[in-house]
C-alpha cells in the first residue's frame, strides 16, 4: 500500500494543478506526469495479477517458435526511452543468425523487460547495461549485466522471493516491491529454464543468467 500510495500522490497532486487551470505549459506537464505514473500504477498490478496466477497455476504459457534475438531486440527499442533518460550506455550482443526456442513470446517479453527495467531502475545515471545472447550445450543463456548498486551478500540468495525489498541505492523510491525479478523467475521456471543473479556485493554491479 505504500507503494501505490507513492506512485498515486504525483497523479493527485497534477490532477490539483490541472483543475486551478494552470497555463498550458504547466498542464501539459501535469499530463505527462499523470500518464507516467499511471503507467507504474497499472505495471504494478498487472504483476501482481500475474503472480497471483502462476502461484495458483492458472497461467498457461502459448508455446511457438520464438526467435530470441528479435525479441530481445524488439524488448531494448521498446525500453529505449528509460534508458535515454537516465543516459545508461545500453549494448547488445546477438548472433547474428536467428535463435529459435520453443516459448510463450509474450511470456519471454516479460521476462527480458522485467530485466531490462531492474538493471535500469538500479544502475545510476550514465551507467553500463549490457545484454548477451549465446547458444550454449543447446541451451539459449540470456545474460544483462550492469555496473550498478549491486546487491549485498545477506539479500542475494532472496533476490527472486515475493516482497523482497532493500535499499539498493541511495532513492529509496528505487526499492519496490520485488516483483519483477518474483515474475522472472517464475516465468523462466514455467519454459523449463532457470535463472542466477550474481553479485560481488553493493556498488559492484550486477548479473543475471537466465
Amino acid at each position: 500500500s505504500d507503494v501505490c500510495s507513492s506512485d498515486l500522490a504525483p497523479i493527485r497532486n497534477a490532477m490539483e494543478i490541472w483543475n486551478r487551470g494552470a497555463e498550458e505549459k504547466v498542464e501539459k506537464e501535469s499530463q505527462a506526469i499523470m500518464g507516467r505514473q499511471l503507467q507504474k500504477v497499472t505495471r504494478l498490478v498487472d504483476d501482481l495479477l500475474d503472480v497471483a496466477r502462476i502461484t495458483r497455476g492458472v497461467v498457461t504459457l502459448k508455446k511457438e517458435p520464438t526467435d530470441l534475438v528479435q525479441l530481445i531486440n524488439q524488448t531494448a527499442e521498446g525500453a529505449r526511452d528509460q534508458f535515454l533518460a537516465r543516459r545508461h550506455e545500453l549494448s547488445l550482443s546477438l548472433p547474428q543468425e536467428k535463435l529459435f526456442i520453443d516459448g510463450d513470446t509474450v511470456r519471454l517479453e516479460q521476462i527480458v523487460s522485467n530485466l531490462l527495467i531492474n538493471a535500469c531502475k538500479y544502475t545510476e545515471t550514465g551507467g553500463r547495461i549490457a545484454v548477451t545472447l549465446e547458444c550454449e550445450k543447446g541451451n539459449a543463456v540470456i545474460r544483462v549485466v550492469d555496473n550498478g548498486v549491486g546487491i549485498s551478500p545477506e539479500l542475494l540468495p532472496y533476490i527472486f522471493d515475493l516482497f523482497v525489498q532493500e535499499e539498493r541505492s541511495l532513492d529509496r523510491k528505487q526499492g519496490g516491491l520485488g516483483l519483477g525479478l518474483t515474475l522472472v523467475r517464475r516465468l523462466v521456471e514455467l519454459h523449463g529454464g532457470t535463472v542466477e543473479a550474481k553479485s560481488q556485493g553493493l556498488k559492484k554491479g550486477s548479473e543475471f543468467v537466465v
